[in-house]
């Protein structure tokens, strides 16, 4: 290859990186700005504990491993609000921002929260 041919492929995939870069900074900032719950917009349930920020979750989710629903997303400590079996569609309400704990609800109030290992997306899910 020659050395003009060279500086050109490197200055060419200089332009994609910086181009895909700035691609992928401006549609992040799209999407978190757009996925953002208010906490005040969610209804809870008596013992549910409000937590400072939610965003939308990601996907719809069936329970693949049978777990307990909690009060609060700490878990430790919590008191246990319900259970869900394998195979449980979840009403997920709300996302905890910066863990992976969703908030599940039933008919639109918030129950309690289960662990995001728990579940799995409904696209994926299998019953076997």
């Amino acid at each position: 290859m020659k050395t003009g041919s060279i500086l050109q492929f490197l200055r060419g995939g200089a332009d994609k990186a910086i181009l895909a870069a700035g691609t992928a900074l401006i549609l992040s900032t799209v999407v978190a700005a757009a996925a953002d719950i208010s906490s005040d917009s969610l209804k809870l349930a008596p013992g549910v504990v409000k937590e400072p920020g939610y965003e939308t979750p990601a996907t719809t989710y069936i329970v693949a491993n049978g777990t307990n629903v909690y009060s609060d997303h700490s878990f430790y400590g919590t008191k246990v609000m319900g259970e869900l079996k394998r195979g449980e569609h979840v009403d997920a309400l709300a996302k905890v921002k910066g863990y992976d704990w969703l908030l599940v609800g039933k008919n639109g109030t918030g129950i309690g929260y289960v662990s995001i290992s728990m579940l799995a997306p409904a696209d994926k899910f299998s019953s076997r």
